[in-house]
């Protein structure tokens, strides 16, 4: 397939000439390079893997757009492919779409929304590859990032998430930033019955309301001031697989009764739309917030909560599964020597490691792996010794003892250390409840949330 810097190749198969010049000369002004196909025979004589897309009206013959997508699906099955049909044949577009293509067009079509589609599909092909490699890369056995360990701790997830892939319910995930609950939501896809579906993510933080309520549920042709063409969204494009809803405590409130509806009943509208889509999709949630507070404080729908809390998943901190921080380092270590190419493993010294066992690690798995990485670029000899370490983990650790109780001499340390350690002091003592730990330290729980935010903790 072409490059990010070349033409898209578009094969065009369609048997009326109009059409076909039709859409030759507008592709050429997109920066398309297309290339006509005049039936369906033709076009199974000319693909092969040099295309990005195909473009195949349905009745063409001799040999059918169905003709043309059973060819793609057992030759060239990575091509992506998008049909025409005629108004009147959407229940044929919709079998098409079974069939394997990824998108319909009805006719007459409007040019814009025929490339915006086209550029989509590649996309949503691209994301399939991925999905499928990541699977074949990981596999479902091995253990892969944050589920490296034999802690007794990490023994437990394993099978509790073993449990849980093969059961087709809701998932809500529940932990602490940087604990991966990315990496789980996707190992239970991939270790799950819909494996072969898509695995698409979603981030509520990550948009503005208004955006994110279209990435969810896709929008119709002039829904709203610069909808020029229809779009697609996370829910459908996530059909037959898994949909991931990170951090859904973000989600606005005005949207949190849609997905209600999606996982009730299993359909929705787009914006700006009149059809009701059925959808065929698990639903993997993730959060850092403790929702039930939020249900208290009306923050979140209690009916929405208990629809994402069918199977509740609580994925535990780094600090508590220090016991899993050597082969974790391990692991890390050997990636990052495989992606420099060098010759040899880089290790940690006995006294560098012993000094991360007694780190908080309030980011946790994300913290540890960006540590090694940096503290990797400046060792000697491809040995990670103390001397290495970034400073708040040399001296953090240090400063804790056996018993993991800390030793702190509190003359000459800044306020904000000193605010930081009574904050993961009271937590650990909490078991992690930032309600009790607010009320051990005299202060609301709002005000122990915004110190998490400002020690990068949440």
């Amino acid at each position: 397939m072409s490059s990010g810097t070349q033409r898209i190749r578009v094969l065009i198969a369609d048997d009326d000439e109009t059409v076909r010049n039709l859409l030759e000369y507008h592709s050429q002004k997109r920066g398309f390079e297309p290339v006509l196909a005049s039936c369906g025979e033709a076009f199974m004589e000319m693909v092969d893997d040099s295309y990005d897309v195909a473009l195949l009206d349905l009745n063409m013959p001799p040999g059918s757009g169905f003709d043309c997508l059973k060819f793609l699906a057992a030759k060239w099955p990575d091509l992506p492919a998008v049909v025409l049909s005629s108004a009147d044949e959407v229940q044929d577009a919709v079998t098409a779409m079974k069939a394997g293509a990824i998108d319909y067009l009805t006719k007459p079509f409007d040019l814009d929304e025929v490339f915006h589609v086209l550029r989509q599909a590649i996309e949503l092909s691209r994301l399939r590859r991925e999905n499928r490699e990541l699977k074949e890369s990981i596999g479902v056995s091995r253990p892969v990032n944050g589920l490296v360990g034999e802690g007794e701790t990490t023994r437990e997830l394993v099978a509790r998430i073993a449990k849980i892939s093969s059961i087709d319910s809701t998932v809500l995930l529940k932990g602490e930033s940087g604990v991966g609950k990315g990496l789980i939501a996707r190992t239970i896809h991939y270790a799950s019955s819909r494996a072969s579906g898509p695995f698409v993510t979603v981030s509520c933080p990550a948009l503005p309301r208004e955006l994110l309520e279209s990435e969810l549920f896709g929008h119709e042709k002039g829904a709203f001031t610069g909808a020029h063409q229809r779009r697609i969204g996370k829910i459908e494009t996530a059909a037959g697989g898994t949909l991931f809803l990170d951090e859904i405590g973000d989600l606005p409130l005005d949207l949190q009764p849609k997905l209600l509806n999606v996982l009730q009943d299993r359909e929705f509208q787009r914006v700006g739309g009149t059809q009701t889509i059925r959808t065929d999709i698990r639903v993997i949630a993730a959060t850092n917030v403790d929702l039930e507070d939020q249900v208290k404080n009306r923050e979140f729908r209690e009916d929405l909560y208990y629809r994402l809390n069918v199977i509740p998943l609580e994925v535990p901190p780094l600090r508590h599964r220090i016991d899993d921080l050597k082969q974790l380092s391990a692991h890390f270590l050997g990636r990052v020597a495989k992606s420099r190419g060098l010759s040899k493993p880089i290790r940690l010294t006995d006294e560098a490691l012993r000094v991360m066992q007694r780190y908080d690690w309030p980011g946790n798995i994300r913290q540890l792996e960006n540590v090694l990485e940096r503290a990797s670029a400046f060792c000697d000899d491809q040995v990670i010794d103390l001397a290495d370490l970034p400073g708040e983990v040399r001296d953090d650790g240090a400063a804790t003892g056996d018993d993991g109780s800390e030793k702190l001499n509190l003359a000459n340390i800044p306020l904000r250390d000193l605010e930081r350690a009574a904050l993961l002091q009271t937590l650990r003592a909490a078991d992690g409840n930032k309600a009790e730990a607010a009320r051990r330290l005299g202060v609301t729980e709002k005000s122990v949330y915004n110190k998490l935010k400002r020690f990068g903790m949440a």
